[in-house]
């Protein structure tokens, strides 16, 4: 495992018959958990987003969240709208927002 502080020199007394040196690459289990922890991290910047938007907002609409929420993320990475609307619905589910009952395109924070 290579960290951070690992430090690498270049060896120009090195000689090999073969010519070509190969290097390993990283497993594929360790790429997997690499993307998956980066989704994960995504999903909970996204969910704080969608908070902090709602929390000083108390009533919004589903477009304006969206385009407040990619204009906050939008420094970090750039996040997809199915992403954000995924992440909407499981705030509804853990009931930090509701739906208003009138109009479905407006959201009420409830935390």
């Amino acid at each position: 495992m290579i960290s951070p502080t690992d430090v690498f020199e270049f060896n120009s007394k090195f000689t090999d018959k073969m010519r070509r040196i190969k290097i390993p690459l990283p497993p594929v289990d360790e790429k997997k958990k690499v993307i998956e922890d980066v989704d994960k991290d995504r999903r909970y910047a996204i969910d704080a987003s969608i908070v902090r938007i709602m929390k000083s907002r108390k009533v919004l609409g589903y477009q304006q969240l969206v385009m407040e929420c990619v204009e906050q993320l939008g420094r970090m990475f750039k996040p997809d709208v199915k992403a954000i609307k995924k992440r909407i619905e499981d705030l509804i589910t853990r009931d930090y927002l509701e739906r208003d009952k009138d109009n479905p395109n407006l959201f009420k924070y409830l935390a």
